[in-house]
This record gives C-alpha cells, structure tokens and sequence, in this order.
C-alpha cells in the first residue's frame, strides 16, 4: 500500500524515514503521495563509443561505477548547468541521503514534466528495497528531441513510498547499501 503525505510526514516525524539533507518545506517537496527528490551536482558523464570495451556484468565482482568512472569525465553542476543531449546517457544521483526502515520499499521514478521531455531517471531499476541506505543513483537517459538543461538541486525524481505487508527478517544488504 502506498504511502500517503500523511504517513510519510509521520515516518519522517518518528525519525524512521530520514532524509539528509533533511527536507524542510513537507508543502514543497511531499505531494499527496511521493517525495519530490533534489539532483547531487555530482554527475559522471559516460564516453560516448568507447572503442575495444567489451562489458561482462556478470563476472565475479564487476563494478559497473567502476568501469564508468574509467570510460568517462566527472563533472560537477557547481560549475553550471549541464545540457543533456538527446540520445545521451550520463549518471547521476539525488541530493538526499536515504534511510528506509525494513518496514518501508520505495520506487524511484521521473517527474512528468521532465518525463514529457523524454528524460528517464532510471533505465529499469527503479526498486528502492526495505532498509536501504544511501544517495540513488540516477541512470539519465535523454529519449526526447531537445537538449535538456540539468541544474543542482533541481527536482529530479519522485520517490513513491510502500509498507511492506511484514517486516522482512532482515533490511538490504547488498553492494549500493550505504553508497554516496
């Protein structure tokens, strides 16, 4: 069951919801039933066709940041805005450090009217799993027919919140736990 602006101002309330930076302004950034989320400054911005790269994700220990951040440029969005071109793939990643209680998932998914634009947040991963921790990394994607001009601190993405019918045994603990 999807939370509502009222339950998710009680999880933040009870200080089992956090958000870091915390997010002040509940009439500004919680709608009737999601989170508007911020965009990090931090971006990495993929080499477009890289030559002789040849990618196995399923080898043991892949780290696919790993192999972005060789095959690509950091840039950071306190220097300006960023145009994201059409066709284009670059990383990102929300402002907000997020702790979910094991009794709370999430989706991450776009804002429509950037969605209209044809910018996706997220290529199909948009599952935020019970006691996650950590900044959520965006995987934006520009499907539309302009450049799209990418600000710090813009809102980017919307966070959909869900109980979980019974507490798992035990909260997320895989690779992203924790990532910033």
């Amino acid at each position: 069951m999807l939370l509502s602006n009222i339950e998710i101002r009680a999880e933040i309330a009870a200080d089992r919801l956090v958000f870091n930076p915390p997010i002040n302004d509940f009439e500004d950034r919680i709608d009737s039933s999601t989170v508007d989320l911020l965009l990090h400054p931090d971006l990495i911005i993929p080499d477009q066709n890289p030559t002789g790269i040849i990618v196995n994700p399923n080898i043991p220990d892949f780290r696919v940041m790993d192999l972005l951040e060789r095959n690509g440029t950091r840039r950071s969005l306190d220097d300006g805005v960023y145009q994201l071109a059409p066709n284009r793939l670059i990383i990102g990643k929300t402002l907000e450090h997020i702790k979910l209680p094991n009794h709370l998932a999430a989706r991450i998914e776009g804002k429509s009217t950037l969605a209209q634009l044809g910018l996706s947040v997220h290529v199909t991963a948009p599952t935020v799993i019970a006691g996650f921790e950590g900044n959520l990394y965006l995987e934006m994607n520009n499907i539309g027919p302009f450049p799209i001009q990418l600000e710090k601190e813009m809102k980017i993405a919307q966070l959909i919140l869900e109980r979980v019918g019974l507490p798992p045994t035990r909260g997320y603990t895989g690779r992203y736990q924790e990532q910033t």
